[in-house]
């Protein structure tokens, strides 16, 4: 997955949530956390400046204030966690990582804070650690915290981002797949940031499969144009679609609002010429010309002689096919369609598949479905691209025009 989609790091605002707000405020010693009778005054009111100053944002006098209360000798076990608190609050927001990884630690090693306050204390350290590039100590504090029982997304996000960050993309891909996963089953769209993350996860581990599923998943739940191009760079990276499927990747690409520069433009006109559609090639290139993709540059005068070859092309009357041959009725039918005349070709085509007889059905039914999709009728569009089987380069296309149809 290109580095444009995945960045590898967690927005700072995310850090910022996790830290301020789960590690912080939540665990954040108020007046009532002195009670009089059981914390001495001597311990106590360093800790009331140090609260002073912490809700001042003056957070390094906090912890020096903290330190004052931490040298009162001879203290209680409910006067060390109390300063202990106090002195985790300030050092994460401080972002001394080792003063609140000691604070919290004596905290949580001591087992007598409640678990949810254990496990707030485990997110601001593992989130404060990532903040800080320590990956290997944020982990460990992640996998503490999902230890303990918790399941907040944003921290199983910082644990797979750490793992991601510390270079171990397998334990990423744990943590991610099986959250993915549910949220699918439930019937709802996964994090679009998990999903780029987890395919960056499976390119990292060269699996090409898991990469392309992720891809596809990305643009069923968020059709985006930068979505939609990346599984186009992929599939025109990849051999198996050049030949008589390179066409129908770029009629994909067209459907999508995909088809860009010039080249695209250039190539798909070309390619519909060749294959005998001249009323695609002449929409495909005024189009590119309209876009303005083809009317400036050093490309223009290339394509006004291909607009000129397009339009002579479409010219050309459709060849006629008879009852009897349903290969030549499909392709002819097809050629209908793809000329505007889109109900006519729909019933050439219907009965070209009808009557059999053809070297590729999958092909034909990929090229149906495309038909349907042209003229509107997405319902049978749908259908059509469904009865496309196996797992060759039709069915592919079949998936992709399928993604596309619901979300165009």
């Amino acid at each position: 997955m290109s580095l444009g989609l995945i960045s590898g790091r967690m927005s700072s605002a995310l850090l910022r949530a996790l830290v301020l707000t789960i590690g912080v405020s939540a665990v954040l010693v108020s007046k009532s956390a002195f009670p009089a009778a059981t914390l001495r005054p001597e311990v106590a009111r360093p800790l009331q400046t140090a609260r002073a100053l912490y809700q001042a944002q003056r957070y390094k006098d906090a912890l020096a204030s903290v330190a004052q209360a931490e040298a009162v000798p001879g203290k209680s076990q409910y006067e060390r966690d109390v300063v202990a608190q106090m002195g985790g609050v300030a050092a994460v927001a401080a972002g001394e990582l080792a003063v609140a990884a000691r604070d919290y630690g004596v905290l949580i090693q001591g087992g007598r804070q409640p678990v949810a306050e254990q496990q707030k204390m485990m997110a601001a350290l593992a989130s404060l650690a990532y903040q800080q590039g320590n990956y290997v100590q944020a982990v460990q504090w992640g996998q503490r915290y999902q230890s303990a029982g918790a399941g907040d997304p944003q921290m199983r996000t910082l644990l797979a981002q750490s793992y991601y960050m510390a270079g171990n993309f397998g334990a990423a891909e744990k943590v991610l797949q099986p959250a993915v996963d549910a949220q699918m089953r439930a019937g709802r769209a996964p994090d679009a940031g998990d999903l780029r993350l987890l395919g960056s996860c499976y390119q990292k581990q060269d699996n090409n499969a898991g990469y392309a599923t992720v891809l596809e998943q990305l643009v069923k739940y968020y059709p985006t144009a930068a979505h939609w191009g990346e599984l186009f760079d992929r599939l025109q990276a990849d051999p198996k679609f050049a030949g008589r499927f390179e066409l129908d990747v770029y009629r994909l690409k067209r459907a999508t609002g995909n088809l860009h520069s010039a080249s695209d433009y250039i190539e798909m006109t070309q390619l519909a010429i060749v294959a005998g559609h001249g009323a695609e090639a002449l929409s495909v290139v005024t189009q590119g010309f309209d876009s303005g993709a083809l009317s400036k540059g050093a490309d223009a005068g290339r394509g006004e002689r291909l607009k000129n070859l397009a339009s002579k092309a479409a010219a050309q009357p459709l060849s006629a096919a008879t009852s009897g041959n349903g290969a030549a009725l499909v392709e002819a039918g097809f050629n209908e369609a793809l000329s505007g005349r889109n109900q006519q070709g729909i019933v050439l085509m219907e009965t070209g598949l009808a009557e059999g007889g053809l070297t590729d059905p999958n092909e034909a039914r990929l090229h149906l479905g495309i038909a349907y999709y042209l003229a509107g009728q997405k319902g049978k569009a749908l259908n059509a691209f469904d009865a496309v089987a196996g797992n060759g380069e039709a069915a592919t296309l079949a998936r992709l025009w399928k993604l596309a149809t619901r979300s165009t």
